[in-house]
């Protein structure tokens, strides 16, 4: 009898045992994926800060050394340390994996983007305290405690989380009522039914992937963050509506076609589908007729001496059409059209264009960028050195309006080359939509009267710029 107990543990032992094992296996794996990312892990030990990322090893005005001082800045303010008295423990790059920068506020929603930045630890009367920072000197710092939320960042007990609860649900009771009655609205007006003849089918709670509400008009671009709101489907004479709104009771209600564009979207679209469009052959006769004309006034052929190899349709994945100018910016929307090649003298060319017959068209070298800008390659100075020069002219030009003084009392403090996140070059409105695309420019530092004034601009020097102030930026 023993021996068969002893059998039965030893039995249930193994595969526990087992199990133990494989849980193991499994974190182990997490933490070298974590690791592998980049992305920072918060249960991760810290490691030993090494000799260059002491105080006395950052360089002076890098980047890094800033944010520390910022840092130091910070925890004077908020803890009353006395700034002789704070030691840098360690600092460390790193890859936020949004733009909380690793320490979310509660009742904030961030975007879904790799943000890089750094990890900075100091220490003062005897407590750590640890910031998370972005790369941009003067950009997001935050304190982050050991919840993970910044500091300042009030955590609701229980109680008030089940009173908070509560008035959300609230609030959705209200909210969804008026959209119901939106929408049912919407109908009446497009399709002339009764509202008794109106039936609510279904109503669903979503977080829609960005502010287009899951309904895209296809030549349109759109904030990326997650926007709360509601799919709600109604039925009138034997067909259903599809409803797709934001949380608001009267903020955006769209309805959405079987396709996932607006309704009112598809009104604008021609009866044909984009592929029937394409078919146009007038649209295509004037395309190769303009494509000639560029070529005999660019290459002096004579028009009859010029020959149609091939025309093929195209969407261009950008507005580009294909053909970039390298200081450009161009929309990131499907954009179709054709390439025509044409032939003269033995040569090709090459000619992107869109649908449009009295659109765009561009010839496109084989470098892959328009002919008119082909000849940068010929004077690559004038690239590197002019296009800065006149974004500090049109600076100071505007800075000379907002200050209201003379050119001979602005200085420039500094130019530094950048690549924004976005179009919005860093400065943001508030109520802007950008397109989330690496872009080249500029930070230029002007000074006068005591004061400093930043321009963030693109890369074309007749292209964006705009005056960023300190507010916005400390805001961001």
């Amino acid at each position: 009898m023993s021996e068969s107990l002893e059998g039965r543990f030893a039995g249930d032992r193994q595969p526990r045992s087992a199990a133990s094992a494989r849980l193991f296996v499994l974190l182990l794996i997490a933490a070298l994926s974590l690791s592998a990312c980049s992305i920072r892990n918060p249960f991760a030990p810290r490691d030993e800060p090494t000799a260059a990322e002491t105080a006395g090893q950052l360089e002076e005005g890098s980047p890094l050394f800033q944010l520390v001082e910022r840092a130091k800045e910070d925890l004077v303010q908020t803890a009353g340390a006395d700034s002789d008295e704070i030691t840098l423990v360690s600092t460390e790059e790193v890859e936020w994996g949004d733009t909380s920068l690793g320490c979310p506020h509660p009742d904030e929603m961030y975007a879904q983007m790799i943000t890089p930045g750094y990890f900075i630890v100091l220490q003062s009367g005897g407590s750590t305290y640890d910031y998370h920072t972005g790369a941009d000197p003067e950009g997001p710092l935050v304190q982050c405690t050991e919840d993970g939320t910044p500091t300042g960042a009030v955590i609701a007990q229980p109680q008030e989380l089940e009173e908070e609860e509560e008035e959300t649900q609230m609030d959705a009771e209200d909210a969804l009522p008026r959209l119901i009655e939106r929408a049912t609205e919407d109908i009446i007006q497009a399709t002339g039914a009764a509202s008794d003849d109106i039936t609510v089918v279904s109503t669903e709670e979503v977080e829609w992937s960005d502010t287009s509400l899951g309904c895209q008009e296809p030549n349109k671009m759109y904030a990326q963050m997650i926007t709360p709101g509601y799919k709600i489907v109604l039925e009138s004479g034997g067909n259903t509506y599809d409803y797709h709104t934001a949380a608001d009771p009267e903020g955006p209600l769209v309805h959405c076609t079987e396709d996932g564009t607006p309704a009112s979207a598809d009104l604008t679209l021609p009866t044909q589908s984009v592929g029937d469009m394409l078919m146009d052959d007038d649209a295509l006769t004037t395309l190769i007729e303009r494509a000639k004309e560029d070529l005999v006034l660019a290459t002096g052929a004579a028009s009859d001496a010029i020959t149609v190899v091939s025309t093929e349709e195209m969407e261009w994945s950008d507005t580009s059409l294909g053909c970039p100018d390298p200081d450009t910016m161009y929309a990131q929307v499907i954009t179709p059209g054709y390439l025509i090649v044409l032939e003269s003298d033995g040569n090709t060319f090459n000619y992107h264009t869109a649908a449009d017959p009295e659109g765009p068209l561009v010839q496109c070298t084989e470098d892959g960028t328009p002919a008119s800008v082909a000849m940068v390659d010929i004077a690559p100075q004038l690239v590197v050195s002019d296009p800065l020069s006149r974004l500090v002219e049109r600076a100071t030009e505007d800075l000379m309006q907002v200050a209201n003084t003379a050119a001979e009392e602005i200085t420039v403090v500094s130019t530094e080359e950048m690549e924004w996140s976005d179009t919005s070059l860093g400065c943001p409105e508030p109520d802007g939509m950008y397109a989330q695309m690496i872009t080249p420019g500029y930070l230029i530092v002007l000074e006068t009267g005591g004061e400093s004034y930043k321009y963030h601009t693109g890369a074309d020097p007749e292209g964006p710029l705009v005056y960023c102030t300190l507010e916005t930026e400390s805001d961001e």
